[in-house]
C-alpha cells in the first residue's frame, strides 16, 4: 500500500434514493477548477452521514465513472471498492479536473432506503515528501458513541504552535478485550489549518484508523493504515472538532494520536 501525503481534503455526499440506477455527482462549485488527486469512499460500519439522518450506502455492486473537464473518460465503470484503502489497495490516481456534471455512480441493485455515499476528495501537490513523525501526542476521549459533536477547544493546547504531520485514530470497547480493541467508529474529523489556503474538511476517522483487519479465506490479516500523512501545518484546535455519526453503542473510547515535527 502506498503512502499519501495529504495537503487539502474536501468531501462530496451523494444521496441515493430507492429505484435510482444512476446517481450523478453534485455540481460542487467549491471543487470546480481544482485538480483532484484521489477520491476515497467511506464504507459503512454502522455509519451515518454528516447530518446523522441517513445511513452510508453499502458499496457492494456500485461502479464509478468519471470524466475530466476536457471531455475525456478517465475512470470507466470501476468497482467502487477500488476507491477504498481498507483492503490494502492503492487509490486510483486521478490527477485531473473532474467534470462533476457528467460523472456518476452506477447502482445495479436498488437501495432499500434513502442512503448516502460519502467521498473524501484529496487536492494538492503530488509527490510531497513524507514528513517526520518522531513526536507524538495522544488525546483520549473516553465517552464517544451515538450522534454527537466534540469540540477540540482547549483539548490540544500543547500542540498549538506545532506543525502536525499526521493524525491516527484507535477505538475500543468498554470491555477492553483483545478481540474488541480494534474496530471502526464512524466519525468525521474537521481540522482548521492556521494557513488559510489549506483545508482539511471532515475526513472520516475510518480513513485514519490505526489498524484494519481484512478477511482472506476466513483468516483476518491486520493492515496498518498509518500510511496517510499531513503536509506539515499548524492547526487551530480551538476551532476544530469531531462529528460522531455512529449507530454502534458498544464502542465508547476514541484515541487520537497526533504526530508533529
Amino acid at each position: 500500500m502506498r503512502e499519501y501525503v495529504i495537503q487539502n481534503v474536501d468531501f462530496i455526499q451523494l444521496t441515493v434514493n430507492p429505484g435510482e440506477d444512476r446517481v450523478y455527482f453534485p455540481v460542487s462549485t467549491h471543487l470546480q477548477g481544482k485538480k483532484v488527486l484521489y477520491l476515497e469512499v467511506l464504507t459503512p460500519d454502522k455509519s451515518l452521514d454528516l447530518s446523522g439522518r441517513y445511513p452510508i450506502l453499502s458499496p457492494d455492486s456500485l461502479f464509478v465513472t468519471l470524466y475530466d473537464t476536457s471531455g475525456n473518460l478517465i475512470i470507466d465503470t470501476l468497482f467502487i471498492n477500488y476507491f477504498s484503502t481498507l483492503t490494502g489497495n492503492d487509490l486510483p490516481r486521478i490527477d485531473s479536473e473532474i467534470d462533476w456534471e457528467r460523472s456518476f455512480i452506477s447502482v445495479p441493485v436498488s437501495a432499500e432506503q434513502t442512503s448516502v455515499l460519502f467521498f473524501s476528495v484529496y487536492i494538492g501537490s503530488e509527490n510531497l515528501p513524507v514528513p517526520s513523525q518522531k513526536n507524538l501526542y495522544n488525546l483520549t476521549l473516553p465517552s464517544v458513541s451515538g450522534t454527537m459533536e466534540i469540540s477540540l477547544f482547549r483539548k490540544v493546547q500543547a500542540l498549538k504552535e506545532e506543525k502536525i504531520t499526521g493524525v491516527y485514530a484507535i477505538v475500543g470497547s468498554p470491555t477492553g478485550k483483545p478481540d474488541q480493541l480494534f474496530g471502526f467508529i464512524n466519525g468525521y474529523l474537521y481540522l482548521v489549518p492556521k494557513d488559510k489556503t489549506r483545508y482539511i474538511n471532515y475526513i472520516p476517522l475510518q480513513f485514519i484508523d490505526g489498524m484494519s483487519f481484512t478477511s482472506i479465506y476466513e483468516n483476518y490479516t491486520p493492515i496498518s493504515l498509518q500510511r496517510k500523512f499531513i503536509d506539515p501545518v499548524e492547526i487551530d484546535f480551538n476551532r476544530s472538532k469531531i462529528l460522531i455519526r455512529s449507530t454502534d453503542e458498544t464502542i465508547q473510547t476514541l484515541n487520537l494520536s497526533f504526530y508533529y515535527e
